[in-house]
C-alpha cells in the first residue's frame, strides 16, 4: 500500500469537511458539501482499493473505527437509521460513508444518492465537530 502526493485522498482534505479523527490507517471525516448533516466518511490512508485487500487485522481496525462512528452518531443525534456504504470509484482509496439518517432528510426512506424530494431543514447541534473527536478520542 502507498501513498501519492497527487491523489486527493492520500493528500486529504480539500476544504468541504473536517478532519474529526486521526489514525495511523485510517481517518474520519464530517462532511460539509451535503443536504444530510453528520455525513461522515471513514478513509483508509494508503491505497487500497477493496476490503479484502486489507489484512484480517486490517479489516477488524477499519471496521472498528465505521462502529465507533456509528456509535457517536447515534449518541449525538439520534438518527431514525444510520447507513453505512462502501462504492465503487476511481479513487483507490478503501472508504466508508457512515450517514445518519432522518425521517425530515432530503430522501427519506429512499437512498441518500437518489433526487430529494424535500429541502433539508435540520442542521448539526453546536458543538458536534468537538463531540464527535471525543468519542472517536477512545479509538
Amino acid at each position: 500500500m502507498t501513498r501519492e502526493i497527487d491523489c486527493a485522498y492520500c493528500r486529504g482534505g480539500d476544504g468541504l469537511e473536517d478532519r474529526l479523527w486521526t489514525g495511523e490507517k485510517c481517518r474520519v471525516v464530517l462532511i460539509h458539501d451535503t443536504a444530510f448533516a453528520g455525513w461522515c466518511r471513514v478513509i483508509w490512508n494508503y491505497h487500497a482499493r477493496e476490503l479484502t485487500d486489507l489484512t484480517r487485522d486490517e479489516r477488524i481496525h477499519v471496521m472498528d473505527v465505521v462502529a465507533a462512528v456509528e456509535a457517536g452518531l447515534l449518541d449525538l443525534l439520534s438518527p431514525t437509521k444510520i447507513n453505512i456504504a462502501a462504492l465503487g470509484t476511481a479513487a483507490p482509496h478503501l472508504h466508508f460513508h457512515v450517514i445518519p439518517r432522518f425521517a425530515d432528510d432530503p430522501t427519506f426512506p429512499d437512498p441518500v444518492w437518489l433526487p430529494a424530494t424535500r429541502a433539508s431543514k435540520r442542521a448539526l447541534p453546536a458543538g458536534f465537530a468537538d463531540d464527535m473527536r471525543r468519542h472517536l478520542g477512545m479509538l
